[in-house]
Order: structure tokens, then C-alpha cells, then sequence
């Protein structure tokens, strides 16, 4: 016999679909609340002014000594902002290589399958390439093991002057529901920009707001 539901619980359910469209409706750009936290949102440039992408104003870069723990590889992202607990962070990195913007699909099921190879723990939830800005950006999404609870991940990838920009938005896992659609703003809204003639591409640390 089918299970009856009591209107108590229909109603909780209707509560939680529209929690999640209201979270799911928020722009980045105009501030989202997550567990009852405010952010406001800037864009912000990396790599010698190439590449603008949206970070948190409370966002700071990763103090050294928690970098270490968290990215115990001595090969961790070059640019790591984070949150004032240390749990969701965004993080880039730019890869020399030689690429053009029709290798990112290779590119990402490339770095896709070393993930797999290195832990197959990993749980895969969504992948693809979508046109932003004229460009095309490769993602995954996947559930990762970590030290103290599972983390939500949102890894992309981009061409810049023929080299890998590789970026990633983290999160603990018990709070992907309400990060995942800000996840997938903050990289559909980053913007490449060509490179000065006196200003080349470099993998510096610093970033600047953007002004409008």
C-alpha cells in the first residue's frame, strides 16, 4: 500500500522547492544569501589583467599555513580565495602549454581522466563545454573525499594566450544545494581580455577589482 503522506509533510516538501528556487534565482551580482550569510560579489583580475572573474568582497587569499593542509601538493593552485571559515574556496591557476581555444574539450577529459586515475573515489555529477563570452570553457562537477567532511567541486578550464587557466569552486558537500547555482554564475560570468602589448600573461599572485 502506497505510503500517505499527512499535510505536514507535503508541506514540508513544498517548503524545501521553494527554498531551492529562491536560492537557485539569486544573482551574484545584485548579492545571495547562503546560510544566512550575505555576499556581494566584484569582479575581480587575475593573470595580468587577462581574466575577470566574480569573487566574494570577503574573500581573501588563503593564508600559507592553511594552504598547506588543504592543498598538501607542493604543485597547489596559484591564487586560493577563501571564506573567513576556510571551507569554500575559489581557485586558479594558469598552465603553460600550447593550446587554442578547440582543445578545451580535450583538455578537459584529459584532466578529467588523471582525477579518476588518482582516486577513484571521486564521484562524477555533471561535465560539459559551454560558450561564455565567445569562448568556450570546459567543467566537471564531482564529489571529493577530504579531511574532515566530503567537498562539492565546480573545476573549469579556458584558454588564455595558448596556455591551460584552470579554475575551481569548492564548497563542503552538505552545502552544494545552495552553492551549485552560484558556482555556475561565477564561472559563466568570466570574461577574458586581450593582452597588452606591454603587459604579457604572467601567473602572479595579485588581483585587482575590477573598475567600471
Amino acid at each position: 500500500m502506497a505510503k500517505e503522506y499527512t499535510d505536514e509533510q507535503i508541506r514540508r516538501v513544498i517548503n524545501q522547492v521553494e527554498e531551492q528556487q529562491e536560492i537557485n534565482n539569486q544573482n551574484i551580482y545584485e548579492g545571495v544569501r547562503i546560510n544566512d550569510q550575505q555576499y556581494t560579489f566584484q569582479d575581480t583580475a587575475f593573470f595580468a589583467e587577462r581574466l575577470t572573474i566574480p569573487i566574494p568582497i570577503t574573500f581573501v587569499d588563503m593564508p600559507a599555513e592553511l594552504a598547506k593542509i588543504k592543498y598538501p601538493s607542493g604543485d597547489r593552485p596559484q591564487i586560493i580565495k577563501t571564506d573567513e571559515t576556510g571551507s569554500v574556496n575559489i581557485t586558479l591557476s594558469l598552465i603553460p602549454n600550447q593550446i587554442n581555444d578547440e582543445h578545451i574539450p580535450e583538455v578537459k577529459d584529459g584532466i578529467k581522466t588523471i582525477f579518476k586515475r588518482l582516486n577513484p573515489a571521486y564521484l562524477f555529477l555533471d561535465e560539459g563545454v559551454e560558450t561564455i563570452d565567445g569562448k568556450p570553457v570546459g567543467y566537471f562537477e564531482f564529489k571529493s573525499p577530504a579531511l574532515d567532511r566530503p567537498l562539492f567541486n565546480l573545476m573549469f578550464v579556458l584558454e588564455i594566450e595558448h596556455n591551460v587557466m584552470m579554475g575551481n569552486f569548492s564548497c563542503p558537500y552538505d552545502d552544494h544545494a545552495a552553492w551549485r547555482p552560484i558556482a555556475r554564475q561565477i564561472m559563466n560570468s568570466v570574461r577574458v581580455f586581450p593582452a597588452p602589448a606591454h603587459n604579457p600573461v604572467s601567473g602572479g599572485k595579485s588581483s585587482e577589482p575590477v573598475k567600471h
